[in-house]
């Protein structure tokens, strides 16, 4: 049995799998939204896309490792229950959001000049409402790779 979600995640036969369901993740988070600032996000991600080929799956990739870090705390403490739920729990959900956008944050700053970088760029202001929405389900996609 894994020891930690980053272990699981991280597995060189386990994260190409991981890579792609991040991606799938988030095709649907952006497709669901809704109203202006869905607009926004889905035009910025419509550029991200059509910066590079694969450049989504790149991102996922190159986020992975901070982002299994960020959550291994929160994946031990949740201790057994539904990940996706206890991530979204209203006592922690914010504080969760501001810990993932702190790992896109840094990757971010590290590609400015860059057209996903210009693109996060546009998008960051709003996102930590769009990061609590989407914690049910990327809880329990990042729990399915953990044995």
């Amino acid at each position: 049995m894994t020891n930690s979600l980053s272990t699981a995640l991280l597995d060189p036969a386990t994260r190409p799998q991981v890579v792609d369901a991040l991606v799938q993740l988030a095709e649907t988070e952006v497709a669901a939204k809704k109203g202006l600032s869905g607009t926004v996000v889905k035009t910025a991600f419509a550029g991200a896309k059509k910066a590079g080929e694969g450049i989504l799956r790149k991102a996922a990739n190159a986020l992975l490792p901070g982002v299994a870090r960020a959550l291994d705390p929160h994946y031990d403490a949740a201790a057994g229950q539904p990940f996706g739920a206890y991530l979204s729990a209203p006592a922690r959900s914010g504080q969760v959001a501001d810990e993932l956008l702190a790992v896109a944050d840094a990757k971010a700053a590290s590609v400015q000049g860059n057209p996903l970088g210009k693109v996060y760029g546009t998008v960051r202001k709003g996102a930590k409402g769009h990061v609590e929405a989407a914690l049910p389900a990327l809880g329990s996609t990042l729990e399915r790779f953990v044995r």
